[in-house]
C-alpha cells in the first residue's frame, strides 16, 4: 500500500479520537491499527514514522512506539 494511504488512514483515526486525552487517544489508536491494520501496513507506517515522524499526527506516533514496546521482549 502506498505510505500517503497509510498515513491519510491513520491521521483519520487519530482525529477520530481527538476527544479523548492524548495518553488514551494513544491507546485507542494503537488498539485500532492492532485489530483492524495488517502487520505488513503497521510495518510500514512504522518504518515511515522512524525517519517522517514530524509529517504524522503525534498521536499516530505515539502509538506506533506503544506497539513497539509492547512487541519487544
Amino acid at each position: 500500500m502506498q505510505i500517503e494511504t497509510l498515513k491519510r488512514m491513520a491521521d483519520q483515526i487519530a482525529l477520530n479520537n481527538e476527544g479523548a486525552s492524548q495518553s488514551e487517544a494513544v491507546v485507542r489508536v494503537a488498539t485500532h491499527l492492532t485489530n483492524f491494520w495488517t502487520p505488513a501496513m503497521v510495518e510500514e507506517l512504522s518504518d515511515y514514522a522512524r525517519e517522517h515522524a514530524d509529517e504524522l499526527d503525534p498521536v499516530v506516533v505515539g502509538a506506533l512506539a506503544r506497539m513497539n514496546a509492547q512487541h519487544r521482549v
